[in-house]
């Protein structure tokens, strides 16, 4: 019976086992002995938006992923959209660890639901919190129903305050802050929105404390033992922040549909349709990383154009596939937003603007040089001799001889010795016989048997 033999394993290959077992078992028992004493900073600055959205509850998970001890929220901004105000809210309230906030200098809008969703709330002296109520996209209040909604959300989150905090604090001045009909006697009149400067918050319980600067909130919140963690945004979630701010959103639709229009006026495929494609690309991109839209809204997009070219260039006239087209590239931008009035609002913007624009464009392009490059300007009529056919009325009176038979196309060989396709009257006209043109119709020549 045969020794089975085994494979012997070199000196310097079992150093190498040595060396990865000894880095497994010591990075192992680094994890279990990280640092956990970690006070997380996260900063909320500028427009409220998706992307903002999806930084926060990255920052929050990362936070509690690292067992850290404290979150502080260092918030300075003058809102944004609604949809991610609620979105940031929840993750702050649903947070595992408590949220401590650092007011620097405003709160301003959905900035003031996010600081009430906090446990402690830490003012600047110069910070101001409130100015709440919901605007539609042009600027004007929200309807009715809207800032019935929001005032319940602000009562709601301030109430919760009081009981967390376990302070006394009126909820009638949260729904101030959304409602100019909400009056409370010495602090807002009827038909202002309130406002509240850092010492008004103190007074009426809505801030905790007051702090000159981050690190001085970080010492009264008595943080200071900790080790600070400032969470940055990555390059794709700052990017992705500042295509979905309320207003880079609406202007890259008004770029893409205005260079894509263009494009449809000029010779081949340029730099409008390059421009035009990624101008739609980064809009749609953009709103799938943050979660505001999904793959659908893609596909749907797609569909509205790929129904437009088959109307522009298989089916004659515009009719039910190129509205559908139109309807399909509509829906898929509205659906993109979180509401319904958003979508609508941007798409109408872009359109208006896109049209304005394109105008514009053709205008200045007709007045310059480039246009040239771009349109055929010189019609090329008949008078100048120019013909999309060939001319085939000089033979018009000649006389030829069948050369094959006219069923009633045929070909007949004329006295210079030219052949040519000719139509007989409609009769059958047998090789040899003699024929006369009558008549030239475009590219069919008419012939008549000669008597």
């Amino acid at each position: 019976m045969k020794r089975k033999k085994f494979v012997k394993i070199s000196p310097f290959t079992l150093v190498l086992l040595v060396i990865a077992i000894v880095i497994t078992i010591t990075s192992y028992r680094e994890a279990g002995h990280a640092e956990t004493d970690l006070l997380y900073v996260i900063p909320l600055k500028g427009n409220i938006s998706g992307g903002m959205a999806d930084f926060i509850k990255r920052a929050l998970a990362e936070a509690e992923q690292r067992q850290a001890e404290a979150i502080i929220l260092e918030l300075k901004t003058l809102g944004g959209f609604a949809d991610s105000m609620t979105e940031i809210g929840d993750a702050i309230s649903d947070a595992k660890i408590p949220v401590d906030v650092f007011i620097e200098g405003r709160a301003i809008s959905a900035g003031a639901y996010i600081a009430l969703s906090g446990n402690r709330i830490v003012v600047s002296p110069d910070a101001v919190l409130g100015a709440s109520q919901p605007l539609v996209a042009d600027g004007t209040p929200a309807p009715e129903k809207t800032i019935a909604a929001f005032r319940k959300m602000f009562r709601a989150v301030a109430e919760a305050r009081a009981q967390k905090r376990g302070v006394d604090l009126n909820p009638l001045l949260a729904e101030a802050m959304v409602d100019p009909a909400v009056e409370v006697e010495g602090v807002v009149a009827k038909g202002e929105l309130l406002v509240l400067t850092a010492q008004e918050a103190l007074t009426h319980h809505y801030a905790d404390l007051m702090a000159d600067n981050l690190n001085e909130a970080i010492l009264k919140l008595g943080y200071d033992r900790l080790t600070v963690v400032t969470v940055q945004q990555t390059p794709v979630e700052s990017l992705v922040r500042f295509l979905t701010d309320p207003v880079i959103s609406p202007l890259l639709l008004i770029i893409g549909f205005t260079a894509l229009i263009v494009e449809v006026f000029t010779a081949g495929f340029g730099a409008a349709g390059v421009i035009g494609v990624l101008s739609l690309f980064l809009f749609f991109g953009a709103r799938i990383f943050s979660g505001l839209a999904g793959l659908e809204v893609i596909f749907l997009f797609f569909l509205g154009v790929v129904l437009l070219a088959l109307e522009a260039f298989f089916l004659p006239g515009f009719g039910f596939a190129g509205i559908l087209g139109l309807i399909a590239m509509a829906g898929s931008i509205i659906l993109s937003y979180a509401s319904s009035g958003q979508g609508i609002a941007s798409l109408a913007i872009a359109l208006a603007w896109s049209v304005f624009l394109v105008s514009l464009i053709l205008q200045y392009l007709k007045r310059s040089s480039f246009w040239d490059r771009l349109v055929l300007k010189k019609a090329a009529v008949k008078q100048e001799g120019y013909s999309a056919v060939p001319n085939y009325e000089q033979y018009i009176g000649q006389v030829g001889v069948v050369v094959h038979p006219l069923r009633p196309a045929g070909v007949i060989e004329t006295a210079a010795g030219e052949r040519l396709d000719v139509v007989s009257e409609g009769a059958y006209v047998q090789a040899g016989k003699r024929v006369k043109v009558i008549a030239v119709e475009g590219r069919r020549i008419l012939v008549r048997v000669e008597e």
